[in-house]
Protein backbone atom coordinates (compact mmCIF):
# COMPACT_ATOMS: atom_id res chain seq x y z
CA UNK A 1 0.00 0.00 0.00
CA UNK A 2 1.51 3.25 -1.10
CA UNK A 3 1.24 6.76 0.27
CA UNK A 4 -1.00 7.62 -2.68
CA UNK A 5 -3.85 5.87 -0.82
CA UNK A 6 -4.07 8.88 1.51
CA UNK A 7 -4.58 11.37 -1.30
CA UNK A 8 -8.36 11.18 -0.91
CA UNK A 9 -8.05 12.68 2.61
CA UNK A 10 -6.28 15.80 1.37
CA UNK A 11 -8.48 18.93 1.45
CA UNK A 12 -8.98 20.78 -1.76
CA UNK A 13 -7.47 24.26 -1.98
CA UNK A 14 -9.95 27.11 -1.68
CA UNK A 15 -10.43 28.88 -4.94
CA UNK A 16 -8.44 32.09 -4.71
CA UNK A 17 -10.62 35.19 -4.95
CA UNK A 18 -10.05 37.18 -8.07
CA UNK A 19 -8.39 40.44 -7.16
CA UNK A 20 -10.78 43.36 -7.32
CA UNK A 21 -9.16 46.38 -8.93
CA UNK A 22 -11.40 48.87 -7.17
CA UNK A 23 -10.10 50.96 -4.24
CA UNK A 24 -11.36 53.73 -1.97
CA UNK A 25 -9.37 56.69 -0.68
CA UNK A 26 -9.22 58.37 2.74
CA UNK A 27 -7.77 61.80 3.56
CA UNK A 28 -7.47 63.64 6.88
CA UNK A 29 -5.70 66.54 8.59
CA UNK A 30 -5.43 66.93 12.34
CA UNK A 31 -6.32 70.61 12.81
CA UNK A 32 -8.51 73.32 11.35
CA UNK A 33 -5.46 75.42 10.47
CA UNK A 34 -4.20 72.64 8.17
CA UNK A 35 -7.33 72.98 6.04
CA UNK A 36 -5.95 76.16 4.49
CA UNK A 37 -2.51 74.83 3.46
CA UNK A 38 -3.80 72.46 0.73
CA UNK A 39 -2.73 69.33 2.66
CA UNK A 40 -6.04 67.60 1.96
CA UNK A 41 -5.86 68.40 -1.74
CA UNK A 42 -2.28 67.12 -1.86
CA UNK A 43 -3.39 63.82 -0.28
CA UNK A 44 -6.31 63.51 -2.71
CA UNK A 45 -4.08 64.09 -5.77
CA UNK A 46 -1.55 61.54 -4.46
CA UNK A 47 -4.27 58.86 -4.14
CA UNK A 48 -5.69 59.61 -7.61
CA UNK A 49 -2.24 59.38 -9.20
CA UNK A 50 -1.44 56.15 -7.32
CA UNK A 51 -4.67 54.53 -8.53
CA UNK A 52 -4.02 55.58 -12.15
CA UNK A 53 -0.39 54.44 -12.11
CA UNK A 54 -1.18 51.01 -10.63
CA UNK A 55 -4.29 50.18 -12.66
CA UNK A 56 -6.84 50.64 -9.87
CA UNK A 57 -10.30 52.19 -10.23
CA UNK A 58 -10.80 54.84 -7.56
CA UNK A 59 -14.50 54.69 -6.67
CA UNK A 60 -14.72 56.92 -3.62
CA UNK A 61 -12.66 59.26 -1.40
CA UNK A 62 -13.89 59.80 2.15
CA UNK A 63 -12.65 61.91 5.06
CA UNK A 64 -11.76 65.28 3.63
CA UNK A 65 -11.80 67.17 6.94
CA UNK A 66 -9.84 67.78 10.15
CA UNK A 67 -10.14 65.17 12.88
CA UNK A 68 -7.70 64.24 15.63
CA UNK A 69 -6.36 60.70 15.22
CA UNK A 70 -5.78 60.23 18.96
CA UNK A 71 -9.19 58.54 19.10
CA UNK A 72 -10.78 56.32 16.45
CA UNK A 73 -14.51 56.09 16.99
CA UNK A 74 -14.78 59.70 18.16
CA UNK A 75 -14.05 60.69 14.53
CA UNK A 76 -17.22 61.05 12.50
CA UNK A 77 -15.64 60.66 9.06
CA UNK A 78 -13.43 57.75 10.15
CA UNK A 79 -16.44 55.95 11.63
CA UNK A 80 -18.40 56.67 8.45
CA UNK A 81 -15.58 55.12 6.38
CA UNK A 82 -15.66 51.87 8.38
CA UNK A 83 -19.46 51.66 8.34
CA UNK A 84 -19.65 52.18 4.58
CA UNK A 85 -16.97 49.55 3.97
CA UNK A 86 -18.83 47.04 6.13
CA UNK A 87 -22.19 47.72 4.48
CA UNK A 88 -20.87 47.77 0.88
CA UNK A 89 -22.06 44.77 -1.17
CA UNK A 90 -19.03 45.05 -3.41
CA UNK A 91 -16.08 45.53 -1.05
CA UNK A 92 -13.12 47.54 -2.34
CA UNK A 93 -9.80 45.78 -2.68
CA UNK A 94 -8.20 48.34 -0.40
CA UNK A 95 -8.40 51.71 1.29
CA UNK A 96 -5.63 53.98 0.03
CA UNK A 97 -4.00 56.54 2.36
CA UNK A 98 -0.99 58.72 1.66
CA UNK A 99 0.54 58.13 5.10
CA UNK A 100 -0.50 55.40 7.55
CA UNK A 101 -0.48 57.97 10.38
CA UNK A 102 -3.45 59.64 8.63
CA UNK A 103 -5.43 56.43 9.22
CA UNK A 104 -4.91 56.29 12.99
CA UNK A 105 -2.52 57.05 15.84
CA UNK A 106 -4.04 54.73 18.44
CA UNK A 107 -1.45 51.95 18.06
CA UNK A 108 -2.83 48.62 19.20
CA UNK A 109 -6.44 49.67 18.64
CA UNK A 110 -5.61 50.70 15.06
CA UNK A 111 -3.96 47.32 14.43
CA UNK A 112 -7.12 45.52 15.57
CA UNK A 113 -9.20 47.64 13.14
CA UNK A 114 -6.83 46.81 10.27
CA UNK A 115 -6.91 43.12 11.27
CA UNK A 116 -10.72 43.13 11.09
CA UNK A 117 -10.68 44.90 7.71
CA UNK A 118 -8.16 42.48 6.21
CA UNK A 119 -9.01 39.12 7.79
CA UNK A 120 -12.80 39.46 8.17
CA UNK A 121 -13.82 41.79 5.34
CA UNK A 122 -11.01 41.15 2.89
CA UNK A 123 -10.29 44.88 2.56
CA UNK A 124 -6.60 45.85 2.57
CA UNK A 125 -4.77 49.00 3.52
CA UNK A 126 -2.38 50.72 1.11
CA UNK A 127 0.10 53.45 1.99
CA UNK A 128 0.50 55.28 -1.33
CA UNK A 129 3.67 57.14 -0.31
CA UNK A 130 5.59 53.86 0.17
CA UNK A 131 3.51 51.35 -1.82
CA UNK A 132 3.07 49.10 1.23
CA UNK A 133 -0.05 46.93 1.17
CA UNK A 134 -1.42 44.49 3.71
CA UNK A 135 -1.91 41.79 1.03
CA UNK A 136 1.74 40.91 1.64
CA UNK A 137 2.54 39.58 5.13
CA UNK A 138 5.86 41.40 5.44
CA UNK A 139 4.30 44.64 4.22
CA UNK A 140 1.47 44.10 6.69
CA UNK A 141 4.02 43.89 9.51
CA UNK A 142 5.63 47.10 8.25
CA UNK A 143 2.23 48.81 8.30
CA UNK A 144 1.56 47.54 11.83
CA UNK A 145 4.98 48.85 12.84
CA UNK A 146 4.14 52.26 11.36
CA UNK A 147 0.85 52.36 13.28
CA UNK A 148 2.77 51.68 16.50
CA UNK A 149 5.32 54.34 15.55
CA UNK A 150 2.48 56.86 15.05
CA UNK A 151 1.20 56.03 18.52
CA UNK A 152 4.71 56.39 19.98
CA UNK A 153 5.14 59.71 18.17
CA UNK A 154 1.87 60.95 19.66
CA UNK A 155 3.00 59.94 23.14
CA UNK A 156 6.34 61.69 22.64
CA UNK A 157 4.54 64.83 21.53
CA UNK A 158 2.30 64.74 24.56
CA UNK A 159 5.28 64.22 26.84
CA UNK A 160 6.82 67.38 25.42
CA UNK A 161 3.69 69.50 25.08
CA UNK A 162 1.73 68.65 28.24
CA UNK A 163 4.18 70.42 30.63
CA UNK A 164 3.91 73.51 28.43
CA UNK A 165 0.13 73.25 28.37
CA UNK A 166 0.03 72.91 32.16
CA UNK A 167 2.29 75.95 32.55
CA UNK A 168 0.01 77.90 30.22
CA UNK A 169 -3.05 76.95 32.26
CA UNK A 170 -1.38 77.67 35.61
CA UNK A 171 -0.62 81.19 34.39
CA UNK A 172 -4.35 81.78 33.90
CA UNK A 173 -4.63 81.17 30.16
CA UNK A 174 -7.27 79.07 28.41
CA UNK A 175 -6.89 76.07 26.08
CA UNK A 176 -9.39 75.54 23.30
CA UNK A 177 -12.23 77.71 22.09
CA UNK A 178 -13.54 80.35 24.50
CA UNK A 179 -17.14 79.70 25.67
CA UNK A 180 -20.04 81.68 24.32
CA UNK A 181 -20.05 85.33 25.33
CA UNK A 182 -16.27 85.73 24.99
CA UNK A 183 -13.83 86.57 22.21
CA UNK A 184 -10.36 85.04 22.44
CA UNK A 185 -7.31 86.53 20.78
CA UNK A 186 -3.91 84.87 20.67
CA UNK A 187 -1.67 82.56 18.68
CA UNK A 188 -3.99 79.56 18.47
CA UNK A 189 -7.23 80.95 17.08
CA UNK A 190 -9.03 80.06 13.85
CA UNK A 191 -9.73 83.64 12.79
CA UNK A 192 -6.56 85.33 11.53
CA UNK A 193 -7.94 88.76 12.42
CA UNK A 194 -7.86 87.68 16.09
CA UNK A 195 -4.25 86.48 16.10
CA UNK A 196 -1.81 88.23 18.40
CA UNK A 197 1.27 87.38 20.46
CA UNK A 198 -0.32 87.24 23.91
CA UNK A 199 -3.63 85.57 24.72
CA UNK A 200 -6.51 87.81 25.77
CA UNK A 201 -10.13 86.84 26.46
CA UNK A 202 -12.70 89.62 26.53
CA UNK A 203 -16.46 89.79 27.02
CA UNK A 204 -18.21 90.43 23.70
CA UNK A 205 -21.69 91.78 22.98
CA UNK A 206 -23.33 88.41 23.60
CA UNK A 207 -21.48 88.23 26.91
CA UNK A 208 -22.93 91.56 28.01
CA UNK A 209 -26.41 90.19 27.35
CA UNK A 210 -25.62 86.89 29.11
CA UNK A 211 -24.70 88.87 32.23
CA UNK A 212 -28.39 89.63 32.55
CA UNK A 213 -29.18 85.90 32.37
CA UNK A 214 -26.97 85.25 35.41
CA UNK A 215 -28.77 88.00 37.37
CA UNK A 216 -32.15 86.57 36.44
CA UNK A 217 -31.07 83.08 37.48
CA UNK A 218 -29.78 84.36 40.80
CA UNK A 219 -33.17 86.02 41.35
CA UNK A 220 -34.78 82.59 40.95
CA UNK A 221 -36.07 82.95 37.40
CA UNK A 222 -36.71 79.72 35.54
CA UNK A 223 -34.66 78.75 32.51
CA UNK A 224 -37.51 78.90 29.98
CA UNK A 225 -38.34 82.45 31.15
CA UNK A 226 -34.67 83.45 30.87
CA UNK A 227 -34.52 82.05 27.33
CA UNK A 228 -37.62 84.05 26.37
CA UNK A 229 -36.06 87.23 27.78
CA UNK A 230 -32.83 86.57 25.90
CA UNK A 231 -34.74 86.04 22.66
CA UNK A 232 -36.24 89.51 23.07
CA UNK A 233 -32.65 90.78 23.16
CA UNK A 234 -31.92 88.83 19.93
CA UNK A 235 -29.86 86.14 21.66
CA UNK A 236 -31.01 82.55 21.04
CA UNK A 237 -29.67 79.77 23.25
CA UNK A 238 -30.79 76.17 23.66
CA UNK A 239 -31.92 74.88 27.04
CA UNK A 240 -28.98 72.45 27.04
CA UNK A 241 -26.46 75.25 26.43
CA UNK A 242 -28.05 77.40 29.13
CA UNK A 243 -28.01 74.51 31.59
CA UNK A 244 -24.32 73.88 30.83
CA UNK A 245 -23.51 77.56 31.31
CA UNK A 246 -24.80 77.54 34.92
CA UNK A 247 -22.30 74.75 35.71
CA UNK A 248 -19.23 76.13 33.90
CA UNK A 249 -16.81 77.89 36.32
CA UNK A 250 -15.27 79.69 33.32
CA UNK A 251 -18.12 82.20 33.63
CA UNK A 252 -16.93 83.31 37.06
CA UNK A 253 -13.30 83.55 35.92
CA UNK A 254 -12.09 80.12 37.09
CA UNK A 255 -10.30 77.41 35.07
CA UNK A 256 -10.81 73.76 36.09
CA UNK A 257 -9.05 72.00 33.21
CA UNK A 258 -8.34 68.26 33.69
CA UNK A 259 -4.61 68.96 33.30
CA UNK A 260 -4.65 71.10 36.45
CA UNK A 261 -4.26 69.65 39.92
CA UNK A 262 -6.47 72.42 41.35
CA UNK A 263 -8.62 75.32 40.07
CA UNK A 264 -6.82 78.41 38.78
CA UNK A 265 -7.94 82.05 38.56
CA UNK A 266 -8.19 82.88 34.86
CA UNK A 267 -6.97 86.00 33.08
CA UNK A 268 -10.48 87.01 32.07
CA UNK A 269 -13.38 88.79 33.70
CA UNK A 270 -16.32 86.62 34.71
CA UNK A 271 -19.92 87.33 33.77
CA UNK A 272 -20.83 86.53 37.36
CA UNK A 273 -19.01 86.72 40.69
CA UNK A 274 -17.57 83.55 42.23
CA UNK A 275 -19.95 83.85 45.18
CA UNK A 276 -23.03 84.15 42.96
CA UNK A 277 -21.86 81.30 40.71
CA UNK A 278 -21.60 78.99 43.75
CA UNK A 279 -25.04 80.10 44.96
CA UNK A 280 -26.59 79.20 41.62
CA UNK A 281 -24.68 75.91 41.50
CA UNK A 282 -25.92 75.08 45.02
CA UNK A 283 -29.49 75.85 43.93
CA UNK A 284 -29.14 73.47 40.99
CA UNK A 285 -27.45 70.77 43.08
CA UNK A 286 -30.02 70.89 45.86
CA UNK A 287 -32.86 70.57 43.39
CA UNK A 288 -31.46 67.13 42.43
CA UNK A 289 -31.25 65.69 45.97
CA UNK A 290 -33.65 62.73 46.14
CA UNK A 291 -36.27 62.74 48.87
CA UNK A 292 -36.52 59.21 50.24
CA UNK A 293 -39.56 57.54 51.76
CA UNK A 294 -41.83 60.38 50.77
CA UNK A 295 -43.85 61.37 47.75
CA UNK A 296 -41.79 64.16 46.25
CA UNK A 297 -43.31 66.82 44.04
CA UNK A 298 -42.28 70.07 42.45
CA UNK A 299 -42.99 73.47 43.97
CA UNK A 300 -46.73 73.87 44.36
CA UNK A 301 -49.20 76.24 45.96
CA UNK A 302 -48.86 74.57 49.38
CA UNK A 303 -45.04 74.74 49.45
CA UNK A 304 -43.97 78.01 47.77
CA UNK A 305 -40.77 78.30 49.85
CA UNK A 306 -39.24 75.18 48.24
CA UNK A 307 -35.88 75.99 46.67
CA UNK A 308 -35.96 79.49 48.18
CA UNK A 309 -35.63 78.99 51.92
CA UNK A 310 -32.37 77.61 53.28
CA UNK A 311 -31.52 75.74 56.45
CA UNK A 312 -29.01 77.43 58.76
CA UNK A 313 -26.41 74.97 57.42
CA UNK A 314 -26.76 76.55 53.97
CA UNK A 315 -28.73 73.78 52.23
CA UNK A 316 -31.86 74.67 50.32
CA UNK A 317 -34.99 73.15 51.83
CA UNK A 318 -36.74 70.51 49.78
CA UNK A 319 -40.38 69.63 50.32
CA UNK A 320 -42.71 66.66 50.31
CA UNK A 321 -46.27 65.63 51.05
CA UNK A 322 -47.47 62.76 53.22
CA UNK A 323 -50.42 61.72 51.12
CA UNK A 324 -52.28 59.75 53.79
CA UNK A 325 -52.46 62.81 56.01
CA UNK A 326 -52.39 65.32 53.15
CA UNK A 327 -49.71 67.09 55.21
CA UNK A 328 -47.05 69.23 53.54
CA UNK A 329 -43.51 69.64 54.90
CA UNK A 330 -40.20 71.39 54.21
CA UNK A 331 -37.03 69.49 55.05
CA UNK A 332 -33.25 69.93 55.13
CA UNK A 333 -31.53 66.89 53.62
CA UNK A 334 -28.37 67.36 55.72
CA UNK A 335 -29.56 68.25 59.21
CA UNK A 336 -31.41 65.93 61.52
CA UNK A 337 -34.69 67.16 62.96
CA UNK A 338 -34.77 70.01 60.42
CA UNK A 339 -38.30 69.29 59.23
CA UNK A 340 -40.96 72.00 59.21
CA UNK A 341 -44.70 71.78 58.67
CA UNK A 342 -45.72 74.04 55.79
CA UNK A 343 -49.30 74.65 56.98
CA UNK A 344 -50.82 75.51 60.33
CA UNK A 345 -53.55 73.01 61.19
CA UNK A 346 -55.51 72.04 64.29
CA UNK A 347 -53.24 69.00 64.68
CA UNK A 348 -49.92 70.77 64.16
CA UNK A 349 -47.83 71.54 67.23
CA UNK A 350 -46.10 74.51 65.64
CA UNK A 351 -47.05 77.30 63.30
CA UNK A 352 -46.58 76.46 59.62
CA UNK A 353 -43.67 78.10 57.78
CA UNK A 354 -46.04 79.62 55.23
CA UNK A 355 -47.82 81.55 57.98
CA UNK A 356 -44.61 82.55 59.75
CA UNK A 357 -43.18 83.77 56.42
CA UNK A 358 -46.29 85.89 55.87
CA UNK A 359 -45.72 87.42 59.33
CA UNK A 360 -42.10 88.08 58.39
CA UNK A 361 -43.33 89.95 55.30
CA UNK A 362 -45.54 92.08 57.54
CA UNK A 363 -42.32 93.64 58.92
CA UNK A 364 -41.75 94.90 55.39
CA UNK A 365 -45.36 96.04 54.95
CA UNK A 366 -45.76 99.79 55.33
CA UNK A 367 -48.32 101.07 57.80
CA UNK A 368 -50.72 103.69 56.41
CA UNK A 369 -49.55 106.28 58.98
CA UNK A 370 -46.09 106.30 57.38
CA UNK A 371 -47.13 106.57 53.74
CA UNK A 372 -46.33 110.28 53.38
CA UNK A 373 -43.02 109.93 55.20
CA UNK A 374 -42.13 106.96 53.03
CA UNK A 375 -43.02 108.90 49.86
CA UNK A 376 -40.73 111.70 51.01
CA UNK A 377 -37.80 109.32 51.46
CA UNK A 378 -38.64 107.34 48.33
CA UNK A 379 -38.56 110.51 46.24
CA UNK A 380 -35.01 111.11 47.43
CA UNK A 381 -34.09 107.53 46.59
CA UNK A 382 -35.55 107.86 43.10
CA UNK A 383 -33.72 111.13 42.58
CA UNK A 384 -30.42 109.35 43.23
CA UNK A 385 -31.37 106.59 40.80
CA UNK A 386 -32.50 109.08 38.17
CA UNK A 387 -29.32 111.14 38.51
CA UNK A 388 -27.27 107.99 38.00
CA UNK A 389 -29.49 107.10 35.05
CA UNK A 390 -29.04 110.52 33.47
CA UNK A 391 -25.26 110.28 33.80
CA UNK A 392 -25.38 106.85 32.22
CA UNK A 393 -27.69 108.16 29.49
CA UNK A 394 -25.18 110.88 28.60
CA UNK A 395 -22.50 108.23 28.16
CA UNK A 396 -24.81 106.02 26.08
CA UNK A 397 -25.83 108.89 23.78
CA UNK A 398 -22.17 109.81 23.30
CA UNK A 399 -21.39 106.18 22.49
CA UNK A 400 -24.27 106.06 20.00
CA UNK A 401 -23.05 109.22 18.27
CA UNK A 402 -19.53 107.77 18.06
CA UNK A 403 -20.83 104.52 16.51
CA UNK A 404 -22.98 106.36 13.99
CA UNK A 405 -19.92 108.41 13.03
CA UNK A 406 -17.85 105.22 12.60
CA UNK A 407 -20.54 103.65 10.39
CA UNK A 408 -20.69 106.79 8.25
CA UNK A 409 -16.89 106.86 7.89
CA UNK A 410 -16.84 103.14 7.10
CA UNK A 411 -19.36 103.61 4.29
CA UNK A 412 -17.36 106.53 2.93
CA UNK A 413 -14.09 104.56 2.94
CA UNK A 414 -15.79 101.60 1.27
CA UNK A 415 -17.25 103.63 -1.60
CA UNK A 416 -14.24 105.93 -2.02
CA UNK A 417 -11.56 103.24 -1.85
CA UNK A 418 -11.99 100.31 -4.29
CA UNK A 419 -9.21 98.37 -2.48
CA UNK A 420 -10.98 98.46 0.88
CA UNK A 421 -12.53 95.02 0.32
CA UNK A 422 -15.99 93.55 0.88
CA UNK A 423 -14.87 91.13 3.61
CA UNK A 424 -13.31 93.89 5.70
CA UNK A 425 -16.33 96.15 5.20
CA UNK A 426 -18.82 93.42 6.14
CA UNK A 427 -16.87 92.47 9.28
CA UNK A 428 -16.69 96.01 10.64
CA UNK A 429 -20.21 96.87 9.49
CA UNK A 430 -21.64 93.87 11.39
CA UNK A 431 -19.63 94.73 14.50
CA UNK A 432 -20.73 98.38 14.54
CA UNK A 433 -24.38 97.47 13.83
CA UNK A 434 -24.43 94.98 16.74
CA UNK A 435 -22.86 97.51 19.09
CA UNK A 436 -25.33 100.20 18.00
CA UNK A 437 -28.25 97.82 18.55
CA UNK A 438 -27.00 97.01 22.04
CA UNK A 439 -26.59 100.70 22.88
CA UNK A 440 -30.15 101.41 21.65
CA UNK A 441 -31.46 98.65 23.94
CA UNK A 442 -29.61 100.14 26.90
CA UNK A 443 -30.94 103.61 26.07
CA UNK A 444 -34.52 102.30 25.90
CA UNK A 445 -34.06 100.50 29.23
CA UNK A 446 -32.56 103.62 30.81
CA UNK A 447 -35.46 105.77 29.66
CA UNK A 448 -37.85 103.55 31.61
CA UNK A 449 -35.87 104.10 34.80
CA UNK A 450 -35.56 107.89 34.55
CA UNK A 451 -39.07 108.64 33.23
CA UNK A 452 -42.14 109.46 35.28
CA UNK A 453 -40.90 108.34 38.69
CA UNK A 454 -44.07 109.63 40.35
CA UNK A 455 -46.00 106.85 38.63
CA UNK A 456 -43.44 104.34 39.89
CA UNK A 457 -43.76 105.70 43.42
CA UNK A 458 -47.52 105.16 43.38
CA UNK A 459 -46.98 101.55 42.26
CA UNK A 460 -44.37 101.01 44.96
CA UNK A 461 -46.68 102.41 47.65
CA UNK A 462 -49.46 100.11 46.51
CA UNK A 463 -47.20 97.06 46.80
CA UNK A 464 -45.38 97.85 50.04
CA UNK A 465 -48.60 98.62 51.94
CA UNK A 466 -49.99 95.18 51.02
CA UNK A 467 -46.96 92.98 50.25
CA UNK A 468 -47.88 90.27 52.79
CA UNK A 469 -51.45 90.11 51.43
CA UNK A 470 -50.21 89.98 47.84
CA UNK A 471 -48.05 87.00 48.84
CA UNK A 472 -50.81 85.27 50.78
CA UNK A 473 -53.47 85.64 48.08
CA UNK A 474 -51.25 85.27 45.00
CA UNK A 475 -50.75 82.17 42.88
CA UNK A 476 -47.52 80.17 43.08
CA UNK A 477 -45.70 82.27 40.45
CA UNK A 478 -46.62 85.51 42.22
CA UNK A 479 -45.44 84.12 45.54
CA UNK A 480 -42.08 83.14 44.08
CA UNK A 481 -41.62 86.57 42.45
CA UNK A 482 -42.43 88.36 45.72
CA UNK A 483 -40.05 86.14 47.73
CA UNK A 484 -37.20 86.84 45.33
CA UNK A 485 -38.09 90.55 45.14
CA UNK A 486 -37.99 91.15 48.89
CA UNK A 487 -35.07 88.81 49.61
CA UNK A 488 -32.96 88.71 46.40
CA UNK A 489 -30.27 86.53 48.00
CA UNK A 490 -32.72 84.14 49.61
CA UNK A 491 -33.56 83.54 53.24
CA UNK A 492 -32.38 81.14 55.96
CA UNK A 493 -34.12 79.63 58.97
CA UNK A 494 -32.78 78.22 62.24
CA UNK A 495 -34.35 74.82 62.91
CA UNK A 496 -33.99 75.05 66.67
CA UNK A 497 -36.35 78.00 67.20
CA UNK A 498 -37.64 78.64 63.65
CA UNK A 499 -36.04 82.06 63.61
CA UNK A 500 -35.57 83.63 60.16
CA UNK A 501 -32.04 84.79 59.40
CA UNK A 502 -32.39 87.62 56.91
CA UNK A 503 -29.55 88.59 54.60
CA UNK A 504 -29.68 91.33 52.00
CA UNK A 505 -33.12 92.89 51.61
CA UNK A 506 -34.33 94.83 48.56
CA UNK A 507 -33.48 98.50 49.15
CA UNK A 508 -37.13 99.56 48.96
CA UNK A 509 -38.19 97.07 51.63
CA UNK A 510 -35.10 97.95 53.65
CA UNK A 511 -36.44 101.48 53.71
CA UNK A 512 -39.88 100.20 54.77
CA UNK A 513 -38.35 98.23 57.66
CA UNK A 514 -36.89 101.43 59.12
CA UNK A 515 -40.43 102.77 59.49
CA UNK A 516 -41.85 99.55 60.91
CA UNK A 517 -38.89 99.43 63.34
CA UNK A 518 -39.67 102.93 64.54
CA UNK A 519 -43.32 102.00 64.92
CA UNK A 520 -42.47 98.99 67.08
CA UNK A 521 -39.87 100.85 69.12
CA UNK A 522 -41.82 104.04 69.80
CA UNK A 523 -45.58 104.17 69.35
CA UNK A 524 -45.57 107.96 69.80
CA UNK A 525 -43.01 108.59 67.05
CA UNK A 526 -44.21 111.31 64.70
CA UNK A 527 -44.30 110.86 60.97
CA UNK A 528 -42.55 112.48 58.04
CA UNK A 529 -41.84 115.90 59.48
CA UNK A 530 -39.02 114.36 61.55
CA UNK A 531 -37.46 112.47 58.63
CA UNK A 532 -35.45 115.04 56.71
CA UNK A 533 -32.58 112.77 55.67
CA UNK A 534 -32.19 109.54 53.74
CA UNK A 535 -32.30 106.33 55.73
CA UNK A 536 -29.38 103.99 55.32
CA UNK A 537 -30.35 101.31 52.82
CA UNK A 538 -28.35 98.58 51.14
CA UNK A 539 -27.48 100.55 48.03
CA UNK A 540 -29.86 101.64 45.32
CA UNK A 541 -29.85 99.22 42.42
CA UNK A 542 -33.48 100.16 42.07
CA UNK A 543 -35.60 98.83 39.23
CA UNK A 544 -39.16 100.16 39.57
CA UNK A 545 -40.38 97.86 36.81
CA UNK A 546 -39.87 94.89 39.13
CA UNK A 547 -42.98 95.96 41.03
CA UNK A 548 -45.22 94.86 38.19
CA UNK A 549 -46.16 91.70 40.06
Amino acid sequence: MGIESFKKFQKEKLAQRAEVKEIWGYTRVSSKLQLVNNSLEEQRIEIIQFASKNGYTLKNILGGTYESASGDFTRKEFTRLLEEVKSAKQKPFAIAIKFISRFSRTGGNAISIVHELVDKLGVHLIETSSGLCTNDEYSKLDIYSKLLDARRENMDRLEKTIPGMKALLRSGNWLGKAPRGYTMRGKKVGDYSLMQEKQSITINLEGEILKKAWKWKLAGERDFVIREKLEKLNLNITKQSLGSMWRNPFYCGISVNALLEEPVKGNWTGLVSQEDFLKIYAMLSESKVPVKEYSKSKINEFRPLTGFLRCECGSLLTSYVVRKKNAHYYKCQRCRNASFNALTTSHSKTEGLNDSFEKLLSRYTLSSQFVEAFKFQLNKLFEIVENEGREEMEGLLARKKDLESKIENLDKRYFDNPNFGDEKYNRYSLQFDMELKDVDLQIASNKKIISNHSRHIDKVIEKVTNINKYWRDGDIDSKIRIQNLVFPEGLSIRAENREYLTGRVNSIFGLVSTFTGIERGNKKQKTHQNFDGLFSVAGTGLEPVTFGL
